[in-house]
């Protein structure tokens, strides 16, 4: 191996060259090394937030979604007709556990359907507690929705007028299109308490 002098001083560059450039290689493979060893231990995860448990929020979704709809509290004879806007209307409600169906009929009473009988089917409708709702179909025009309670009245028996009321807030929609429901509508909105026929 060839020696340089120089002033005094002597190295031999191949040998020392060879040294450091596998020093600096073995460094930087360890440097490599040990940015892999680290991210194969740190795996990503969600973080919680105020510090909850992480299984809170999993909780509390699940209980959001067990109080959502309360089984009814409902007495189990109050499906029947009740009472609506005039003396030959009516609203008919039907409930089977924990649903519940229906429909509003009534006499037209536009231009074009001047006493005729009109039939507005339920196509929404939910028990929640002691709490109903439901919305209707269109028809002509025009479409319900109503959300009430069903209470004791004053009847004496299931046979007597107003045995059950129905309370709550009808609105009367009138869709802008005529045919469909839409965000563009009027809204006619009033409370209401609607007595159960006689059976």
């Amino acid at each position: 191996m060839r020696c340089f002098r120089s002033k005094g001083l002597s190295w031999r560059w191949p040998g020392r060259l060879l040294r450091r450039t596998t020093v600096a290689g073995c460094l930087l493979a360890g440097l490599a090394c040990a940015q892999v060893w680290a991210q194969q231990m740190s795996t990503p995860s969600l973080q919680h937030r105020s510090g909850a448990h992480p299984d809170q929020g999993r909780s509390d979704a699940n209980n959001s979604a067990e109080t959502a709809s309360q089984p009814s509290s409902l007495p189990n004879d109050v499906w029947g007709a009740y009472e609506f806007d005039h003396s030959n209307d009516s609203i008919e409600l039907d409930l089977d556990r924990n649903k519940l169906s229906g429909y509003i009929t009534q006499l037209g009473d536009a231009e074009t359907d001047n006493n005729t009988p009109l039939t507005f089917f339920f196509d929404q409708s939910a028990i929640d507690g002691g709490e109903i709702s439901f919305q209707t179909r269109v028809v002509h025009g025009v479409w319900y929705s109503f959300r009430g309670t069903i209470d004791r009245g004053d009847g004496k028996t299931r046979a007597d007028e107003g045995y059950y009321v129905l309370r709550g807030v009808l609105a009367v929609h009138h869709p802008q299109s005529g045919r469909d429901k839409s965000a563009d509508e009027i809204i006619e909105k009033r409370r209401v308490h609607f007595k159960s026929m006689p059976q």
